[in-house]
């Protein structure tokens, strides 16, 4: 359940007269030439193209979600954002007006005339918006709710890359002191207070210089964070080494961050799940099950399984039961000296140099556990707790959010969901996660009752087969899914089946 990040900011200098939708002009005329009676053109400050205008600050608007630009408008109208420029502007158009010169900018190609400010440290901005700060200060990506390359994910969270370096520093300080709060959960609050001055500066001139030098943008090298964490620490990005092995680490860290896409991985992938999904910061997060716990773990017991597990054994695992390998073009995990394990393997090692082998209660390994409720854990609490807090990212079905053809948010359940074998279906596993670790950057954020009932709702759905199935819904039921943390065969469904149940 992933958080929002850098909403733009719409500039529209210009007066508007409110006239009915038939008289309304066109988005286009608005943003050409404006109204007849004295209406400035949208283009005066955005640019001819919507580019927007990099010395003035003024944001670009081509290609931004229509629904986005209607919804800033709007806030201004209902006073839900500030602004002495916009405040009359945006109670000068009717509806017809703000839909349709909102809906004309997002059918734009995205030019972009910003560039990013002189000086600025790109490749920690690089670092920012790819990998976020985890470690120092649960900092999440931009990229991990803007999408890939802040490109911009549906109608809440606007494409960030190609505008101006120095407006996007004035809306992290806006959020930042509380001029802006329409962010859902604090989360974009939370973010831009966890960023000072030079950082705001990096991660903003990164964006801008997607847009006027991609290819250079694409060169940098990621800074790692400035502060260590306290605790275990993981060896540095820029510590990896040189040759063949510090090639396998890479690649490992390219498949954990995108499982279900990577051409490695993908075809032992029958969901749309990835590894990073669970464990933040690359597995490298404390309290958050990071990998470099597991790695000196194992070899080890699991119950699951009932006999001692190595680590490549633990990683087929999660392929089986995380990532339904059984569903997926190969329908089967990949083998012990496949690529994607080879590679794995090989950066979890590395994640775990200097630990100490054979700890298996080291701390930060797994997810907290949390404390059980007098009130037990219900669905229908937990379906508002969603509603609040996850269907934003999520979707309101559970479904997840995709964009420019990826995957930003996983599913929940469904299809493209874990499937009934995986720990997540527990709802005493997935309360521990969710407490420690949703809303992105914002651990703790929900109390315990709302952790317990948001786990019990999103493991109250369907979701593909437990592979342990054969045949025998009832002995399944009996053999795997007893506990009291399992809704596997417990839950009736409108067309009579338990829910499970073939």
């Amino acid at each position: 359940m992933r958080s929002r990040i850098l909403p733009v900011l719409v500039f529209f200098v210009f007066c508007i007269n409110p006239v009915t939708a038939d008289d309304a002009p066109s988005g286009e005329t608005i943003a050409k030439q404006g109204i007849k009676g004295g209406t400035a053109p949208c283009s005066g400050c955005h640019g001819a193209s919507g580019e927007g205008n990099a010395a003035a600050n003024f944001p670009r608007l081509a290609g931004l979600n229509a629904q986005y630009l209607a919804a800033q408008i709007n806030a201004y109208k209902d006073g839900e954002r500030s602004s002495p420029i916009m405040k009359p502007v945006a109670d000068g158009l009717s509806d017809a007006e703000v839909e349709a010169v909102a809906s004309y900018y997002s059918g734009l190609s995205a030019p972009s005339a910003a560039t990013p400010i002189q000086g600025a440290d790109l490749e920690l901005g690089k670092q920012l918006a790819e990998l976020g700060s985890w470690q120092d200060r649960e900092l999440p990506a931009c990229n991990q709710c803007h999408g890939p390359q802040g490109k911009g994910v549906g109608a809440v969270f606007p494409a960030i890359d190609a505008q101006p370096a120095g407006y996007v520093v004035e809306q992290l300080k806006a959020w930042r002191v509380g001029q802006r709060k329409t962010d859902l959960d604090g989360l974009m609050k939370s973010v831009a207070t966890k960023l000072n001055d030079k950082e705001s500066g990096a991660v903003a001139s990164y964006y801008a210089l997607l847009g006027s030098d991609p290819d250079k943008a694409a060169k940098l090298k990621a800074s790692d964070p400035a502060s260590p964490p306290e605790g275990f620490a993981s060896p540095a990005r820029s510590e990896i080494p040189d040759g063949d092995f510090g090639a396998s680490i890479s690649r490992g860290e390219q498949i954990f961050l995108g499982t279900d896409t990577h051409a490695v991985s993908a075809p032992y992938v029958g969901n749309h799940q990835q590894c990073a999904d669970c464990h933040l910061d690359a597995g490298r997060l404390a309290d958050s099950s990071p990998m470099w716990a597991a790695w000196v773990s194992y070899p080890a017991y699991r119950k699951k399984n009932e006999k001692v597990n190595t680590f490549i054994e633990r990683i087929q695992g999660c392929f089986t039961y995380s990532m339904n390998a059984q569903g997926s073009k190969r329908g089967q995990v990949p083998a012990a000296d496949s690529e994607p394990i080879v590679d794995l393997t090989s950066y979890f090692y590395w994640l775990a140099t200097s630990a100490p082998t054979g700890d298996h209660k080291m701390s930060g390994r797994g997810y907290p556990a949390v404390t059980a409720t007098a009130s037990g854990f219900d669905p229908e609490r937990g379906r508002k707790v969603y509603d609040a807090h996850c269907a934003v990212c999520h979707g309101p079905e559970g479904n997840g959010t995709r964009a420019h053809g990826e995957m930003v948010f996983p599913p929940l359940w469904g299809d493209g969901a874990y499937n009934w074998g995986a720990g997540m279906h527990r709802i005493d596993t997935a309360t521990a996660f969710i407490q420690h670790n949703m809303p992105l950057g914002q651990p703790n954020l929900l109390s315990d009752q709302e952790s317990w009932d948001v786990a019990a709702f999103v493991n109250s759905h369907p979701r593909p087969q437990d592979p342990r199935y054969d045949g025998n819904f009832k002995e399944t039921v009996k053999r795997f899914h007893s506990g009291k943390y399992d809704y596997y065969g417990k839950i009736k469904l409108p067309d009579g089946k338990r829910l499970g149940e073939p």
